[in-house]
């Protein structure tokens, strides 16, 4: 797993520390005049000296992402001058940290990497990031937050040895940073550590100098530039402190849990770009360079084996503005692709072959990577899938590799494939194309357990939301793509529900079903279907409720409200089959399909 640190100081060291030793690649970023304190435990100083070591971990300075890629694939901390972490891009990292500690967002988006990570204030889990850590000394240090914010800045620093603003050493005026004694000097309240503009920097209180700026470096008056520490024990300057650990094992463990979620960048945005034919979005962007008249290199994984981040028909475009849309998987076989991919779309040759990660990525698989240009020539085909995808209607597109230097594309009808299959004997690769029919189920009680199953079954994508933890639980419902706990009004705000998805409304109470329908139903971007369980007496007053609120006649007038087909259903297992029999019955109404087959209800 790679892992890039925005910031390379104390905190952000004390990260690196902790997510190496767990075997993680970390590629660390900062300024080219770096500020950091404790430059003993710092990463940053290799900017300065060209190497460190923190603890025996060596960090390097690297001059580019590539060189960074290969220093952290060889067991170092590598560090890059890059204080905008530009290197995402090239590097596509599985993780990304912001560990600038600037109490505020510079600029970090949760769409820059598959797990997103803020530490400190100025971060809001869901918002922002996937997960914000606490930085803040005291009980809740460390702590991941999966949803909020951490404690916002006090501006007072954190008790050591009985002192706080005490043991910080400020800059007297503005200038350039001059100091007098080095990081692990005895000192005594009063003795002149540092001069600015001639000015002296003086240590307020007796002890160790636990930090200090470089030599050089621009301050304003007021800037912290050194630490005391008045416990007195010198051999602390070459360790990470307490904090800094603290905060990295909260970043280990959010990196863990978050991995782990398979919905972690459909959470994100409905639209986002996953890389493969199946995401419009990631087809429309294809489709917008080729209508422009420019040329697209295109990676695609068409079969795979054993252990890999991305399976067959993960696909990665680079564009001629040189940025990249979608992901093969992150590590070095996405960089393999990358480079692959330019050169395609610069004129290189097609290309064909298995990579086998061996010892580069941890993952251990192989994988039948196919790099090729897209042109004006394959645009009808792209603007078919596109289109497909638009009207929800399935197809299957197949790409012929017998000639490698000359592949082709098209687009039929859907066949019956279930998942994307190379043939070798014939190398040929073909894929069905479909939208995921995406159902978002408010309540998690008997009738909702049972719906999950019964949706995932009939090829829905399942997101559950319920404000009762004992019962929205993964363990408990397994066949949800996610399952997420709150309070009802802040869940129907913020769950990303597209103009194709389904709404099912099974709340505990009258007034949270409504709640929902009012959260559902105000929306600018209304889903294709909405449901809510009740009597027809329920149904009446809930459409009376709404209509109050302000909701538009023809939307009240469009939820399914008794919900479900009318087959005699009395247990939640047939009140869940009725509910399902419907969503399918809408979603094929939708893709101009005729009843089917069986008796019409």
């Amino acid at each position: 797993m790679l892992v890039v640190i925005r910031g390379a100081g104390d905190i952000a060291s004390g990260i690196a520390l902790r997510l190496h030793r767990a075997g993680m690649q970390v590629v660390m970023c900062d300024l080219a005049v770096p500020t950091s304190i404790r430059r003993t435990v710092c990463f940053s100083e290799a900017i300065r000296l060209g190497e460190t070591r923190v603890e025996g971990v060596r960090g390097v300075l690297c001059a580019d992402a590539a060189a960074a890629r290969a220093a952290a694939a060889a067991g170092n901390v590598a560090v890059l001058v890059d204080p905008e972490a530009t290197c995402v891009r090239e590097l596509a990292p599985d993780v990304l940290v912001d560990a600038i500690l600037a109490k505020r967002n510079l600029g970090t988006t949760r769409d820059i990497a598959p797990v997103v990570i803020g530490v400190g204030p100025g971060f809001t889990a869901r918002e922002d990031c996937d997960a914000a850590v606490e930085t803040m000394r005291g009980h809740y240090l460390g702590r991941v937050y999966y949803e909020g914010s951490p404690i916002p800045n006090t501006a007072v620093p954190g008790l050591i040895g009985g002192y706080a603003g005490e043991r910080v050493m400020r800059a007297p005026a503005d200038g350039v940073f001059e100091p007098c004694v080095e990081i692990g000097a005895q000192v005594t309240a009063g003795d002149v550590c540092a001069t600015v503009a001639g000015e002296p920097m003086r240590a307020t209180i007796d002890g160790v100098v636990r930090g200090l700026l470089q030599a050089g470096v621009s301050v304003h008056k007021g800037m912290k530039c050194g630490d005391v520490d008045p416990r007195c024990h010198p051999e602390y300057i070459e360790s990470a402190s307490d904090k800094a650990l603290a905060v990295g094992g909260g970043v280990l463990e959010a990196i863990l849990a978050l991995s782990s979620e398979k919905n972690v960048e459909a959470e994100k945005n409905v639209h986002s770009v996953n890389g493969s034919l199946s995401d419009e979005g990631f087809v429309s962007a294809l489709v917008a360079e080729l209508e422009a008249g420019r040329r697209v290199g295109l990676a695609s994984l068409l079969a795979t084996s054993g252990s890999m981040p991305r399976h067959e028909g993960a696909r990665l475009a680079v564009l001629a503005n040189e940025s990249l849309v979608g992901t093969v998987g992150g590590g070095a076989i996405e960089q393999l692709a990358i480079e692959r991919a330019r050169a395609a779309r610069s004129g290189g040759a097609s290309s064909l072959e298995w990579y086998h990660t061996g010892d580069a990525m941890a993952c251990g698989g192989d994988a039948l990577l196919a790099v090729r240009s897209l042109t004006a020539d394959d645009l009808s085909v792209l603007l078919a899938v596109r289109d497909a995808l638009l009207r929800d209607e399935p197809v299957c597109v197949t790409e012929r590799w017998a000639d490698a230097a000359a592949p082709t594309i098209e687009a039929g009808p859907a066949a019956r494939l279930s998942a994307p299959t190379w043939y070798d004997a014939r190398a040929t690769y073909r894929e069905p194309v479909a939208v995921p029919s995406r159902l978002h189920v408010f309540g998690a009680g008997h009738v909702g357990a049972a719906l999950v199953g019964l949706a995932a079954a009939a090829g829905f994508e399942v997101h559950v939301y319920d404000d009762r933890p004992e019962l929205a639980t993964r363990e408990r419902l397994p066949q949800a793509t996610s399952v997420t706990c709150g309070a009802f009004d802040e869940l129907a705000a913020s769950a990303v529900v597209g103009p194709r998805d389904s709404v099912v409304v099974l709340t505990h109470g009258h007034a949270h079903d409504e709640t929902v329908l009012l959260g559902v139903l105000t929306r600018d971007v209304q889903p294709a279907y909405v449901g809510c369980i009740g009597s027809a007496r329920k149904a009446a007053l809930a459409r009376e409720h709404l209509a109050a609120g302000g909701v538009p006649a023809e939307r009240v007038d469009a939820v399914a409200m008794p919900i479900g087909l009318a087959i005699g259903a009395v247990t939640p297992v047939e009140i869940a089959l009725a509910i399902v029999a419907q969503l399918v019955r809408r979603r094929a109404e939708r893709r101009g399909e005729g009843p089917g087959k069986g008796e019409r209800a």
